[in-house]
C-alpha cells in the first residue's frame, strides 16, 4: 500500500476515536468537507443543470473523446453526501474517459425514507437514457449501487433495457447487513463505521422490510441486468455483498458480471481520486472498462440489447 494510502487511514483512525457517538448532523458535516477539500481534476469543468425536476452536477473533461451518457449514483449510507461531495471523483473519471459524467441529487432518509431516493434516481435515468439509441452507463458506489441496481430492475420490469454497463463501485446490495465481512473488516479500516451501519439501513427504510428487493436487490430477480463490472475492496465491511452478488449471476440469463476485488484496500477507497495512487489507477481502471464495453456494442451494433428477455 502506498504512503498516501497509510496516512489516510491513519487519520481516519484518529478522526474516529476523537468523535465519540455517532452524530448525523456531524456527519454530515464531515461528509461535505471532505467533498470540499478533495482534490478536483485536472482537465475537467464542474456545472449544475436540472433534469426530470432533481438538480444534477455534470463533470465536464476538457477533451471529449467518447459519446455516451454516463451517470453516476453517488454514495453516502443512503443519509449523507450529494452532488457536490462527489464532484470530484465525477471529474476524474470524465478526464480518464473522455466523456461527462452527471451526478444527480437526490433526497436523503431519514428525512425521505425509501422509496424516494429511487425515484429521483428512476426519473433521471429516464429523462437521460428513454428513446435514445445512445450508449449509456450507470455507475454506483456503496449506497448508490443499491440505487443503481433498484433502477436497473425497475427498467427491466417495465420491459426498458439495461445500461450498457454497470459499474458497481464497493456497492452496498443486501440491507440485513449479514455478510461476514461487516464484523471481520470492521476493525482493519475505519473508512465505514459497521457499528453505525444498522441505524443507517433503519432510517433508509422507513416501514420498508429490509427485504424489498429494490431497496436491498440481493434478494430480488438479478436477470437480464446487462453487463456490471463490480470493483470491491478486500478490507470493505461489505465486500460480501459484492461476492454474493458475482456468485448469484454466475450463470443467470442476461446478466453478465465481472468481479475485480483490489486487494489491500478499504470500503470506497475510489473516492480518494486524486489523493491515493490506489484511487486513481482504479478509476483508470473504470475507464478503461467503460471503453471496453462501448467498444464491444459498436462492434455488436447498436440494435436490440442482447440482455433483453425475449418477447413471448
Amino acid at each position: 500500500m502506498s504512503r498516501e494510502a497509510d496516512a489516510l487511514w491513519a487519520d481516519f483512525w484518529e478522526s474516529r476515536r476523537a468523535a465519540g457517538d455517532f452524530d448525523l448532523v456531524a456527519a454530515r458535516e464531515g461528509s461535505i468537507e471532505a467533498g470540499e477539500t478533495a482534490p478536483q481534476a485536472v482537465g475537467a469543468s464542474y456545472r449544475r443543470t436540472s433534469v426530470a425536476g432533481a438538480q444534477v452536477v455534470i463533470a465536464d473533461p476538457d477533451v471529449p473523446r467518447i459519446d455516451a451518457s454516463i451517470i453516476w449514483i453517488h454514495g453516502g449510507a443512503f443519509t449523507m453526501m450529494s452532488a457536490d461531495t462527489h464532484r470530484h471523483v465525477a471529474g476524474h473519471l470524465a478526464v480518464a474517459l473522455g466523456g461527462s459524467v452527471v451526478v444527480p441529487e437526490y433526497p436523503l432518509a431519514p428525512e425521505h425514507p425509501f422509496p424516494a431516493a429511487l425515484d429521483v434516481v428512476d426519473g433521471v435515468v429516464a429523462e437521460l437514457v428513454s428513446g435514445s439509441d445512445e450508449p449509456w452507463v450507470l455507475v454506483g458506489d456503496a449506497a448508490g449501487g443499491a440505487l443503481a441496481r433498484g433502477s436497473s430492475m425497475r427498467r427491466r420490469d417495465r420491459g426498458e433495457p439495461p445500461p450498457t454497463l454497470t459499474v458497481l463501485l464497493c456497492p452496498c446490495l443486501f440491507l440485513s447487513l449479514s455478510g461476514v465481512s461487516v464484523a471481520s473488516n470492521a476493525v482493519v479500516y475505519a473508512v465505514l463505521d459497521a457499528e453505525t451501519l444498522p441505524a443507517h439501513a433503519a432510517m433508509y427504510l422507513g416501514a420498508t422490510a429490509g427485504t424489498d428487493p429494490l431497496a436491498s436487490p440481493l434478494h430480488g430477480d438479478l436477470s437480464y441486468l446487462g453487463s456490471v463490472y463490480v470493483q470491491a475492496a478486500e478490507h470493505d465491511v461489505l465486500v460480501d455483498d459484492s461476492v454474493r452478488f458475482a456468485r448469484r449471476t454466475d450463470g443467470i440469463e442476461g446478466t453478465m458480471t465481472r468481479l475485480e476485488i483490489v486487494s489491500g484496500l478499504p470500503h470506497c477507497f475510489q473516492f480518494f481520486a486524486g489523493m491515493i495512487p490506489e484511487a486513481d489507477a482504479a478509476i483508470t481502471r473504470v475507464a478503461g472498462e467503460i471503453r471496453r464495453s462501448l467498444l464491444n456494442r459498436e462492434e455488436n451494433g447498436a440494435g436490440r440489447n442482447s440482455a433483453e428477455p425475449s418477447p413471448g
